[in-house]
């Protein structure tokens, strides 16, 4: 992430303004190559992490644009073919990958700027990604062709073996037939089977689970994960937790009995499938023969799972679906802590669903200007005179799906998406409010809120004054507020984040504050401006009696907080609630909203 980042399509040159510069073309490239490698890693198994798919994909990312800006249309068809071919050798050879890249390619030619004034774009463009289908078509006919090619020599080669050793033997040809079968047993087993446990393997299991659907019983799958096991192989190496892996193999295969079919995934991935209603002494069982120590070079390493249960699944169900919504639910069970199982439940599993949907398609919504800034007033409840503008990630289609408006930042959070618009809202925010503030004679401050992971970027002093510095907006004009669960007990980059911010002249905040005993030394000790109290806690107790306990500790929390010397605020208070929260002595509250600044004052 840069400090100052990429322009938006919303930007000028997107509108018919003036070219980009090469830096910003540039930019503009890498933040297509992003999107492309993440997208296109989920369709196949790329042998590759992201990043390092990141750099043939750039590569083909230039030689595409190049084709469609060039002359020679043959030399351009070549080099674009070479493009598909390259794509096949990269392992994205799912009839998914071809369409992802194709979508993404073709729609970034069409929209941008620096092409837009070549005579037939269309045209051209059609062309470019004609010819690189028709080169990964043909690298996967070739590919293909190779594979059985390479198959036939073996097999020939082990029969002309087989036959070879038998004549010098002076065998009978049954003898011959009996070590091709053999070899085709071992074969199978190799195909079908996790050579460092010698447990079924994800293809095997699948087969056996659509096996026992079509039958009438009730069966119940359980994935697992191991709870730990990074730390085994990063602080033993990779040997270490082999052997965990190991041993916990043969563990789980005891605690699941005797006819329950256990297999091995991926990594500390685990899957388990049974006959019957789900037993939650199955878990108990695993966690209780995990927890008890395996010796690794003469140290005693032991784990505990989690688990997600399906039970009792419909007849003829897809086992692809089943083992996504145990996936969901083994989740569920991970975010509850070690240890923990959690059964699937149908409604959780269109809700999760919903989300990661969002999730998975924000990036784009985002590239594509569906997500834009969103404007809140912040008033002072003593007069409700404005005091800021808050600003906001907002984006219409996740509000209209169900998701609070607020909340949006943390579809935004999955993905790591968060990061990138940190900067693009400090930038469009703060240019916005500047100019408002010059137009208007008013001279308010901006508010921004930041997630976990903005507030533990490394880059994020950077990209502050950066944006700051392109928007114009002096820096004491605006506040930034970390989560106090970040700030306090999570990465140690938030607290130097604030800390360097601070001196910078930067108003930093803390916000869903909840006020936990060890939390209020933090008030004191960190440079913070004002103090935002936790949402859970302010919707349990907006509009209750004032003996409540609830109500009771939140009042003696904003005393102490002021005798810290800090102002509390509050976020969406509604025009019927403000004496309620002026009685606690609230300072200034998230009050109203709208899509644009103008409408606020």
């Amino acid at each position: 992430m840069t400090s100052i980042p990429a322009s938006r399509p919303d930007d000028s040159h997107r509108a018919g303004g003036p070219r980009r510069s090469p830096e910003e073309r540039d930019r503009a490239r890498v933040r297509l190559t992003r999107k492309w490698a993440y997208l296109v890693s989920m369709t196949a198994y790329v042998p590759l992490v992201p990043t390092e798919l990141e750099i043939p994909l750039r590569e083909m990312v230039d030689t595409v644009f190049a084709a469609v800006a060039g002359e020679g249309e043959e030399a351009a068809a070549e080099a674009v073919e070479q493009v598909g071919v390259r794509l096949v050798e990269l392992n994205c050879v799912d009839r998914k990958s071809l369409r992802t890249s194709v979508d993404i390619l073709a729609g970034a030619l069409l929209a941008d700027p620096d092409l837009r004034g070549l005579d037939r774009l269309t045209e051209r463009v059609v062309r470019v990604i004609g010819a690189l289908s028709g080169g990964f078509a043909e690298a996967i006919r070739k590919r293909t062709a190779d594979q059985q090619d390479s198959m036939c020599r073996a097999l020939m080669e082990v029969t002309r073996r087989a036959v070879a050793d038998a004549q010098e033997r002076a065998n009978s040809l049954n003898e011959v037939n009996t070590e091709l079968t053999l070899l085709q047993r071992q074969l199978g087993h190799q195909l079908l089977h996790d050579p460092l446990t010698g447990l079924p393997n994800r293809q095997f299991f699948t087969t056996r689970l659509e096996e026992m659907l079509a039958s009438p019983g009730p069966v119940t799958l359980y994935r697992l994960e191991l709870n730990g096991f990074p730390l085994v192989s990063d602080g033993l190496g990779r040997q270490g937790g082999e052997r965990l892996l190991g041993a916990a193999a043969s563990r789980i295969l005891t605690a699941a009995g005797e006819s329950a079919m256990v297999a091995r995934f991926d990594g500390a991935h685990f899957a388990i499938l049974r006959e019957g209603p789900a037993d939650p002494e199955v878990v108990d069982r695993l966690n209780h023969a995990l927890s008890e120590p395996a010796y690794v070079e003469e140290s005693g390493l032991a784990t505990t799972a989690n688990a997600g249960v399906v039970q009792c699944p419909p007849h003829g169900a897809d086992p692809t679906e089943l083992l996504h919504a145990a996936d969901l639910a083994l989740r569920h069970a991970t975010r509850r802590g070690p240890g923990q199982w959690v059964l699937h439940q149908p409604d959780d599993d269109a809700d999760d669903r919903r989300l990661l949907r969002l999730a998975a398609i924000m990036p784009g919504a985002w590239e594509t200007g569906q997500v834009r800034v969103g404007y809140r007033l912040r008033v002072r409840l003593a007069d409700l005179e404005p005091v800021a503008v808050d600003a906001f990630v907002r984006w219409p289609e996740a509000e209209r799906a169900g998701q609070p408006r607020h909340k949006c930042i943390d579809l935004a959070e999955r993905t790591g998406l968060s990061q990138q618009l940190d900067g693009w809202l400090l930038r469009s925010a703060g240019e916005r409010l500047r100019t408002w503030n010059e137009e208007s004679g008013r001279d308010l401050p901006l508010t921004v809120s930041l997630s976990p992971n903005q507030s533990s970027a490394p880059t994020l002093v950077d990209t502050v004054l950066g944006s700051l510095a392109y928007s114009g907006l002096p820096r004491e004009r605006l506040r930034l507020a970390m989560p106090a669960a970040e700030l306090f007990h999570g990465r140690e980059q938030a607290a130097t984040n604030l800390t360097a911010l601070a001196e910078a002249g930067v108003s930093m905040a803390v916000h869903d504050f909840d006020g936990a005993a060890g939390d209020i030394v933090y008030l004191e000790e960190l440079p913070l401006h004002s103090v935002g109290l936790s949402a859970a806690l302010a919707s349990r107790a907006v509009g209750s009696p004032r003996t409540s306990l609830v109500v009771k500790a939140l009042t003696g929390l904003v005393a102490l907080t002021h005798l810290a010397g800090l102002p509390v605020w509050v976020d969406d208070v509604g025009a019927g609630e403000v004496d309620w929260w002026r009685a606690i002595q609230i300072d200034t509250a998230g009050f109203g909203s709208a899509g644009d600044i103008g409408l606020l004052f």
